[in-house]
């Protein structure tokens, strides 16, 4: 897929598109244009947004793909590894404290994009929880019941009523890939129990890695196209400011616990060692303006919600 940059007003087929973080009317101003949709810059929030919207069952095909299922960055993420075991405690640490508890052992945790499931053992492990997950690739889920994990082959929304009145969910890389991502939060609402959290992870926009690489983009004419593949991955379909998703957290009925920013770990910049010390530079300018490359969020279902 190539990327170009360009500052003109997106196709929209005569449709006045909304931004799907705070929901303002978009002008059609493209942020980037890739192979098949447009991310269109919000004047609102700042996020940006594909046009035309792709429907769950496109997002589901690009999911189940071959080629996505054995691209070697997911194979990557596919072992428990120091970097996964921090990457666990980090967020089961946060999840307890949001909770005011000191244990999860015996907690239902509810991994939505479990993929092969890594992180549910990791958590498991670690953690003592009963591992649950959903992934809508078929080869994911057999692997992941493989080791022993409760999984599904859905998505949440036609996930089975069974799967509700959690404590814990998560949702690792996952909110920038869906098609509706206001239903998505709405369903994990209806998926907590009241009083229950939700850790959500996803890039963040206003870092200096995505502002730069939209520059670059624009300059190089999106070549070479591996880069921007990697920077604008087919799948991903939105991408978030904190204010707009914020935002998109208030319009799903959720509460927002905590909002901030995290930099991407060094083992997750599968680029080549040049690009990396680009990026590690990077994040270090993100580090002093508060915009690392991804925003990590803890939401709750309101303790009184019905």
């Amino acid at each position: 897929m190539v990327a170009e940059a360009v500052g003109k007003g997106a196709s929209t087929s005569g449709i006045a598109p909304n931004c799907v973080g705070c929901g303002a009317t978009l002008p059609g101003f493209s942020a980037v244009r890739l192979a098949r949709l447009e991310l269109l810059k919000c004047p609102e929030c700042g996020g940006w947004t594909g046009w035309p919207r792709p429907t769950s069952a496109d997002q589901v095909s690009v999911h189940v793909s071959p080629d996505y299922f054995e691209h070697p960055y997911f194979e990557s993420r596919r072992c428990i590894t120091p970097a996964l075991q921090r990457r666990c405690r980090r967020i089961m640490t946060d999840l307890c404290n949001a909770l005011g508890v000191t244990s999860l052992r015996g907690e239902r945790l509810l991994d939505i994009g479990c993929d092969t499931g890594a992180f549910l053992e990791c958590a498991a492990q670690m953690f003592g929880v009963y591992p649950v997950g959903l992934d809508v690739a078929g080869r994911s889920v057999d692997q992941a019941r493989e080791a022993g994990i409760e999984a599904y082959c859905t998505l949440i929304e036609n996930a089975p009523d069974s799967l509700r009145g959690f404590g814990v969910i998560t949702a690792i890389d996952v909110v920038e890939h869906v098609s509706d991502p206001r239903g998505f939060l709405t369903e994990i609402r209806a998926r907590l129990r009241p009083g229950g959290v939700a850790y959500l992870e996803t890039p963040n926009i206003y870092s200096a890695v995505y502002r730069l690489g939209r520059l670059l983009c624009h300059w190089t004419g999106a070549r070479p196209v591996s880069i921007w593949e990697r920077l604008f991955p087919i799948q991903h379909v939105q991408y978030f400011s904190q204010r707009g998703f914020a935002l998109l957290v208030k319009g799903s009925g959720l509460e927002l616990v905590k909002l901030d920013t995290r930099r991407l770990p060094w083992a997750d910049v599968a680029v080549s060692p040049f690009l990396r010390s680009g990026v590690a530079l990077l994040q270090q300018l993100d580090r002093l303006t508060r915009q690392q490359v991804l925003l990590c969020a803890m939401v709750r279902r309101p303790p009184g919600d019905a």
